[in-house]
């Protein structure tokens, strides 16, 4: 596994041959178990097979049925039943498919005829409600003495509206509508019936006092509605008074003459509406009852389905073998891990088992049958023939077990890449990914980027308190790993920031304890440091030198009085952090030359994997070419200011004698500069040495040679090799045409003199002197044809890239001094400003213990949100961007094709 991590394992060009009896049984194992990748299969010009079309609208059909009863379930807050287990367990055979749809058919079939019911039964119940307030409201109005709104006067009015039981001539000219109305369209109801009408007809109307359903077509809503009064006593106008009233879907209700009457119909309405109450609470409850039995299998039969469809959709997509009549084959082109072979064959005889397993004992009994109607037949006929088929043919035929063979034949495709992981490295492969997919057999940066990375992290974030709260908030995402997954599963929204902070537990792992460990190096613990093993220096100043003091004291380096010359045994001495000035200076430096080293060495290492990836994959012109180049144009230059720095922290010291002590102590910036202007910058003490050490201008200038020697080998070694090597195949070819031309003119003459006749020994004859013909100018035929003028410009991009990325990505690396000098004084800012604030009040008690209380409470709340998380997520970011492109960059393409298998995802309450 460890050597599969390290580059992408083998893969094997397989082909496939499935039985269409056994074929779904066996997808299904081979999805839960995966494995296998499908070649061309999802192709847009792929033509699909047709046998199992009706079985994908099938399945989509059943899909739909089991999201409508899902639909329900929410409306009616029923929760589905999850089962965590089910990619395990209850899986889907074939033969069960039939009992699953007829089994969700019939739920659908029952909860449908209990909402049409409902439907019809609420509807009713809502035209009786709008028909009952009308009632009351229209009553409300004939009762009462609104003469005065009328445009009659009272007289007549009292004539028109009195009681119908004293049938009066003129309460015949008096007609009246009552009914419903939607209240967004009462106000231009109303503003047409005034122009159409104008105060011939008179227009009441009063709200509901709750919103009603509204039932259109296939929708229901609900809104609001007003109750309306539609009077008039002009029969020319009433026509048109109904059809406005149908153009704007005012329901019309039934309204009495007399008042008893109308009473009467409200007292009826009552009741019924009562009696409906019931009813629809018995509907509503009986549907809740079986939405509540189809909640315990609704999630399993949903996964199931959905893994059918991309079953037999994939199954549809195969390349059917056999004759137009007897096509009970599936033939498909795959890629299979060495590794995976075995598991795969052993998932593929697994479905295979299930389905012989489970259809055995019938199929014996259908064979017996056959064999006993067999010898009647023959009995009964001596004349005929006896029936030499085997009895089992049938049978066999059924359980005949898929075939995994492999291919020599090469395929267009490039190899998927492929690696074996676990939980831990999965995070860090994640990161890879998420630049390129590495190519096929190449170096993979993922095993280095588990040390490296958390490593970078920490130089730039390192303190020792802080990594101790990320390595805490990593070990509790690992100790509720397994309530953490499960509650991802089980959830119905997606929370993608726990699921990315989750995802990399480990690697936050590693960068809190790196960062433990850097912040021992740093001797950094929240902006503070440890004495541990006691100071090198000490302070030999006296009362009598305060007193006289006129300027800033200094410790003396030279000095052994202050500086015993021992240093700090781990890390950075304590002394530092309180050094005001001097320390900025000090840590500058330092963090300044370890972000150099550190890129330096990381970027020699990316080279050294670029050889390894040459040597591996056979580029030997890359090796020489480019690589090597790049290699001395590095060492020459970059490597070199690496040694100025070891050599001058070796060199020079405090208590050394001039010239190495620590005021003759070059800057080794300003001496490379000298190297690459080839200039000698003066020293102002005459008593320190120009040079390191002897012959330092010499070997500078050597360097600095050979390292742009380097530079026109780079810019054209490929190119000139590129351009040598077709001339050379192109001779081959142009050889190998002017023999092959020779040899058919000697076969045709052959063929003239000889007489008509051929047998198979020349003919095998023939093709082994063909094959092996085509053997030796394999190389000249599949020689690609390029322009030279690309393969220039290509190169001096590359070559510029090379030397300017050389100084650019080390320049980069200053990010570790940036952010780790940017992190600390935020830190010493947030102690100094805020918690020093509490602990150095002299208020009383009862006032100081509130004030410290505060103090660390904004402390803790400011050092963990910017600190650790923003301050955490740019360390984070700038590291990861120093891997992807001054890292990576130096060998890793990243143009490969991710192994894509045949395997369906973990199913969650989502599914």
């Amino acid at each position: 596994m460890a050597k599969a991590f390290f580059r992408s394992e083998e893969m094997e060009l397989c082909q496939l041959l499935l039985h269409t009896e056994n074929a779904f049984d066996c997808l299904m194992e081979l999805g839960h178990h995966g494995g296998l990748q499908f070649n061309n299969v999802y192709d847009e010009d792929r033509l699909m097979n047709g046998l199992y079309t009706k079985k994908v609208s099938l399945c989509q059909e059943l899909l739909r049925i089991a999201d409508s009863l899902q639909q329900q379930m929410l409306e009616l807050d029923i929760k589905v039943c999850f089962y965590p287990d089910v990619d395990w367990e209850n899986r889907l055979l074939e033969r069960d498919l039939k009992e699953c749809g007829e089994r969700l058919r019939r739920l659908h079939v029952e909860t449908s005829a209990v909402m049409e019911h409902y439907n019809a039964l609420d509807r009713r119940k809502c035209r009786m409600v709008e028909h009952r307030f009308a009632l009351h409201k229209a009553d409300k109005y004939f009762a009462s003495d609104m003469g005065s709104e009328l445009l009659y006067s009272e007289s007549t009015l009292m004539t028109l509206i009195k009681d119908a039981a004293e049938e009066s001539p003129a309460h015949r000219q008096l007609n009246y509508i009552i009914g419903t109305i939607r209240a967004d369209k009462f106000e231009s109801f109303e503003l047409l019936c005034y122009r159409l009408f104008g105060f011939n007809l008179v227009v009441r109307f009063a709200e509901l006092p709750m919103p009603m359903m509204d039932f259109h077509a296939l929708k229901t809503e609900k809104v609001r509605k007003f109750s309306l009064l539609l009077l008039t006593n002009s029969t020319m106008i009433w026509p048109k008074v109904n059809k406005l009233c149908h153009a704007y879907h005012v329901s019309i209700y039934e309204c009495p003459e007399s008042a008893t009457q109308r009473m009467a119909l409200v007292e009826e309405l009552s009741a019924e509406i009562e009696h409906m109450e019931r009813i629809l609470q018995e509907s509503e409850r009986i549907h809740i009852q079986i939405l509540e039995v189809t909640a315990r299998d609704l999630f399993l039969l949903r996964v199931n389905l959905s893994k059918a469809v991309r079953v037999y959709d994939l199954l549809n997509r195969l390349r059917p073998v056999g004759g137009l009549e007897h096509q009970k084959y599936l033939q498909a082109e795959c890629f299979v891990p060495v590794s995976e072979l075995e598991g795969v064959r052993a998932a593929l005889k697994k479905g295979t088992r299930i389905k012989g397993g489970a259809d055995r004992r019938e199929q014996e009994q259908q064979t017996d049958k056959q064999q006993r109607k067999r010898r009647q037949e023959a009995d009964a006929d001596d004349d005929d023939e006896p029936n030499l088929e085997p009895p089992r043919q049938r049978t066999d035929e059924q359980s005949l077990p898929p075939l995994l063979l492999r291919k020599n034949r090469q395929s267009s495709h490039i190899p998927p890449t492929y690696f074996r992981l676990n939980k831990f490295t999965q995070g860090f492969q994640n990161l890879i990914d998420s630049y390129g997919i590495s190519d096929y057999r190449e170096l993979n940066p993922a095993p280095y980027t588990i040390i490296t990375f958390p490593f970078l992290f920490a130089v730039m974030f390192g303190d020792f308190g802080h990594g101790i709260l990320v390595s805490l908030f990593a070990l509790l995402l690992i100790w509720k790993e397994k309530k953490i997954a499960a509650s991802q599963r089980a959830a119905k929204e997606e929370n993608e920031i726990l699921n990315i902070l989750f995802a990399g537990r480990y690697i936050v792992l590693l960068m809190g304890l790196f960062s433990i460990y850097m912040g021992l190096i740093y001797n950094d613990v929240l902006s503070k440091s440890f004495n541990i093993f006691g100071s090198s220096w000490s302070c030999r100043y006296n009362a009598s030198t305060l007193d006289h003091m006129s300027g800033q004291l200094n410790f003396d380096p030279s000095s052994e009085y202050f500086y015993s010359g021992n240093p700090y045994p781990l890390g950075v001495d304590p002394v530092w952090k309180v050094c005001g000035e001097d320390s900025i200076t000090t840590f500058n430096s330092l963090k300044m030359k370890l972000a150099i080293i550190l890129g330096i060495a990381q970027m020699m290492f990316g080279l050294s994997l670029s050889a390894v990836n040459c040597i591996v994959l056979k580029r030997n012109a890359d090796l020489l070419l480019v690589v090597v180049p790049q290699f001395v144009f590095m060492i020459c230059l970059f490597c070199y200011l690496v040694f100025l720095i070891f050599l001058k922290w070796l060199l020079y010291g405090g208590l050394k004698s001039s010239p190495y002590n620590t005021a003759c102590a070059p800057s080794v910036l300003i001496t490379f500069i000298d190297m690459m202007l080839m200039k000698n910058t003066e020293l102002d003490d005459d008593q320190c040495e120009k040079a390191m050490f002897k012959g330092e201008r010499m070997v500078e200038y050597i360097l600095v040679f050979v390292a742009f020697l380097a530079v026109p080998v780079l810019l054209a070694g490929k190119p000139i090799y590129l351009q040598r090597r077709q001339k050379k195949l192109k001779r081959q070819r142009q050889q190998r045409d002017l023999k092959e031309l020779q040899q058919h003119g000697r076969e045709t003459l052959r063929e003239m003199r000889s007489a008509q006749r051929y047998s198979i020994e020349s003919q095998e004859d023939a093709v082994n002197e063909r094959r092996s013909s085509k053997a030796k100018t394999h190389s000249a035929d599949h020689a690609e044809e390029f322009d030279l003028s690309e393969i220039w410009i290509h190169s001096g991009i590359h070559t510029i890239e090379t030397v300017l990325g050389s100084v650019s990505h080390t320049a980069s690396y200053l990010r570790l001094w940036a952010l780790s000098l940017a992190h600390d004084q935020l830190s010493h800012v947030l102690w100094h400003m805020v918690l020093s604030k509490g602990l150095k009040t002299n208020a009383p008690l009862y006032v100081s213990v509130p004030v410290l209380a505060g103090s660390f409470l904004a402390w803790a709340v400011l050092t963990v949100a910017i600190l650790v998380g923003m301050e955490g997520l740019s360390a984070f970011l700038h590291t990861l961007r120093l891997h992807w492109v001054e890292f990576q960059s130096k060998f890793y393409s990243g143009a490969g094709e991710p192994f894509r298998p045949f395997k369906f995802a973990p199913s969650s309450q989502r599914s």
